[in-house]
């Protein structure tokens, strides 16, 4: 199950998800306390606290759990939450894993249906290119949510790549993708 948030807008309920209880914050400001289990918006990316702070969040601190990495770039990035449109590049960097990091869930959304003929989708390491999703289990041509469970250990910091076709005669498609891991 994947919950939408609406980064600027402050929420007072707790949101409980696989144990994982957030409450929206909004987006991080400086001159704030956040306590535990404060979530918020910076930079493109969302994150949980996990003790009472005024760290700034990052993927580094110790005080905020990572829900989701946002980024705009094609560059390698420790992006978890990365957007898509059928005029992307065909290949590119989402993801880089940590060493022994189990990828448990891989959840595609598509906001705006794919119209090419013969669009495809995969998502996988370099060895194995749809390890973690493929076309079988996204249908690009329907707005959707799919979580697939891959479970999947990988014991060396592994590069993920997303590869996609929007397919014959595209005009249209974007989605994003959230990838859950320990």
């Amino acid at each position: 199950m994947a919950i939408e948030i609406t980064p600027d807008k402050v929420t007072n309920d707790t949101i409980s998800v696989n144990g994982l209880s957030v409450i929206w914050a909004g987006n991080w400001l400086n001159t704030k306390t956040y306590r535990k289990n404060q979530a918020v918006s910076y930079l493109g990316s969302s994150y949980r606290a996990n003790k009472t702070t005024t760290q700034t969040p990052s993927s580094y601190s110790v005080d905020w759990d990572v829900l989701a990495l946002g980024s705009n770039d094609t560059v390698d990035t420790s992006e978890k939450d990365i957007y898509f449109t059928y005029a992307d590049v065909t290949s590119r960097l989402i993801y880089t894993t940590g060493i022994n990091e189990i990828i448990l869930t891989v959840t595609v959304v598509i906001l705006i249906p794919f119209n090419g003929t013969g669009a495809s989708i995969s998502i996988g390491d370099s060895t194995v290119t749809d390890r973690l999703a493929n076309n079988t289990q996204i249908y690009l041509n329907e707005v959707g949510e799919y979580s697939i469970n891959p479970t999947y250990k990988y014991t060396s910091a592994t590069p993920i790549n997303l590869i996609i076709t929007p397919g014959a005669g595209a005009t249209q498609g974007s989605g994003y993708i959230i990838i859950e891991s320990k």
